[in-house]
C-alpha cells in the first residue's frame, strides 16, 4: 500500500507538472466594447424548446453585436413558446432570421441538421459562430473571436464559456470536468498541426466558412451526438488551423440548473463521448477510479503506515489544487473543489448509466428522438476524424 501510495503522489505530480504549464499557455480573449465593425459573419443557433433561456441569450446578443453580424436561429420542431418568442423578437430586430424545422430527414440527428440548415441559411458570411440557445454575450464578444482567429489565421476558434451555477454540489462536479478535459484533451496542444489534440466547444466554435465547407459542412457530423466535438475534429482532421481558448469574460451560461439536472443530461452524451466503446468506459472507471479518487480514501483506511497516509494525502492536495484551478477558468469558487472527488464518482456513475442504457436498449434519446444505437456507432466508424480519437 505504501508503494501504491507513493505511485499515486507520482502521478499527481506528473499531472500537475505536465498539465498547470499547458493550461497556462491558453489564450485568454476579451471583448471590446467600443469595436462593433466584426468581418462578415453570422451566429448561427439551434433551439428545440428553449422558451426558458432563449430570450435574454439571444437580447444579449442582438442588443451588443455590430449591424452586419447575422443571426440565424433554427427552430427545431419547438412546442413550448420558442417560436413565438422568435417571432416577437424578430418583430424588434433586423437581424435576426428564423428557419423553421417541422420535419427531421431520416439519418439525421434533430441539432446537426439545424446546424446544417443554419449554415445554408447564412451564405453570404466568411465566418459562421455556432453557439447554443442560453448563452449570453458580452459587448464586442463576436468581433473579438472573430479578430483573434483572423489574425492568428485559423480556420477554427472554439473557447471555455463562464458556467454560472447556484449549486456547490455542481460547481464541484464541473470542476471534475475541468481536469478530466485538461488531462484528456490536452487543449493547449490543438493548434498544434502533428498532434491529436481537438476540442469543440458548442457555446463558441467559430469556423471559416471555406475550409468548412470543403471539410463537408455539417454532413459528417449528422449522426455524431457530440456535434461540438465533432465540429472541432472534424476541421482538424481537413487540414484547418485551430485553437482553444478561455473565453470566459466574452460569454457565460447556466450549464444545468443542479446537479441532478445535469446527471440526467449526460446519459444522452456520456457514452458517445467515447464513441460508444466499452473498453474505453472500462479503462476511464480504471483510470479515475484507481489514480484520481483513490488518493482521497487511501489515508482514511485503518492499518496503513503513515508514510501511505502522507503519501496519499499529498496527491490528494495536489488533485484539489488543479481541481481549483479548473474551477476559476470557469467562474466558479475554487473552494468548489474540495467536493472534487464526490464529483469524479458522480461522473462515473453517470458514464456508467449512459453506457448500460444504451446497450441495453440499443436506442439514445435525445430531444424525444429515439435514435439506434447500431447507426451512431456506424457514423463514428465511419468519421473522418477517428484519427483524434
Amino acid at each position: 500500500m505504501t508503494l501504491f501510495a507513493a505511485i499515486l503522489a507520482l502521478v499527481a505530480l506528473l499531472g500537475t507538472l505536465l498539465v498547470a504549464p499547458g493550461m497556462a499557455k491558453v489564450r485568454r480573449l476579451h471583448p471590446d466594447p467600443q469595436d462593433l465593425d466584426a468581418p462578415s459573419v453570422a451566429v448561427v443557433i439551434a433551439a428545440r424548446d428553449e422558451a426558458e433561456t432563449i430570450e435574454p441569450a439571444l437580447r444579449s446578443l442582438l442588443g451588443r453585436v455590430g449591424p452586419a453580424t447575422q443571426v440565424i436561429v433554427v427552430d427545431d420542431r419547438s412546442t413550448d413558446g420558442t417560436s413565438e418568442i422568435l417571432a416577437g423578437l424578430q418583430a424588434e430586430h433586423h437581424q435576426l432570421q428564423r428557419v423553421r424545422v417541422d420535419t427531421l430527414p431520416p439519418g439525421w440527428l434533430g441539432k446537426s441538421h439545424a446546424l446544417a440548415r443554419g449554415s445554408e441559411a447564412a451564405s453570404a458570411s466568411d465566418w459562421l459562430l455556432f453557439t447554443d440557445a442560453d448563452v449570453v454575450f458580452e459587448k464586442g464578444a463576436v468581433e473579438a473571436v472573430v479578430r483573434f482567429a483572423e489574425a492568428n489565421e485559423l480556420d477554427h476558434l472554439t473557447g471555455g464559456p463562464t458556467i454560472r451555477t447556484a449549486s456547490f454540489a455542481l460547481a464541484g462536479m464541473i470542476a471534475a470536468f475541468g481536469v478530466l478535459f485538461g488531462l484528456f484533451t490536452q487543449p493547449w496542444r490543438v493548434p498544434l498541426p502533428q498532434t491529436r489534440s481537438a476540442v469543440g466547444i458548442g457555446a463558441l466554435n467559430l469556423v471559416r466558412r471555406r475550409p468548412y465547407l470543403s471539410a463537408g459542412g455539417h454532413e459528417p457530423l449528422r449522426m455524431c451526438i457530440i456535434d461540438d466535438l465533432g465540429l472541432g475534429r472534424m476541421m482538424k482532421a481537413g487540414g484547418g488551423r485551430s485553437e482553444f481558448v478561455y473565453a470566459g469574460d466574452l460569454i457565460s451560461l447556466e450549464w444545468y440548473p443542479g446537479l441532478a439536472a445535469m446527471m440526467r443530461g449526460l446519459v444522452k452524451n456520456a457514452f458517445a463521448g467515447v464513441d460508444f466503446r466499452l473498453a474505453a468506459v472500462v479503462a476511464a472507471t480504471g483510470f479515475i477510479g484507481l489514480l484520481l479518487i483513490a488518493p482521497f480514501i487511501l489515508p482514511w483506511l485503518p492499518g496503513l503506515s503513515l508514510t501511505a497516509r502522507a503519501l496519499a494525502a499529498l496527491a490528494a492536495l495536489l488533485l484539489v489544487r488543479a481541481a481549483s484551478k479548473a474551477a476559476e477558468r470557469s467562474g466558479l469558487p475554487a473552494a468548489s473543489a474540495v467536493v472534487f472527488p464526490l464529483g469524479l464518482s458522480l461522473f462515473l456513475v453517470t458514464l456508467w448509466r449512459s453506457t448500460l442504457t444504451a446497450l441495453l436498449t440499443r436506442t439514445v434519446v435525445w430531444r424525444g428522438t429515439a435514435y439506434p444505437l447500431e447507426e451512431l456507432v456506424a457514423a463514428c466508424e465511419a468519421a473522418p476524424w477517428r484519427r483524434f480519437r
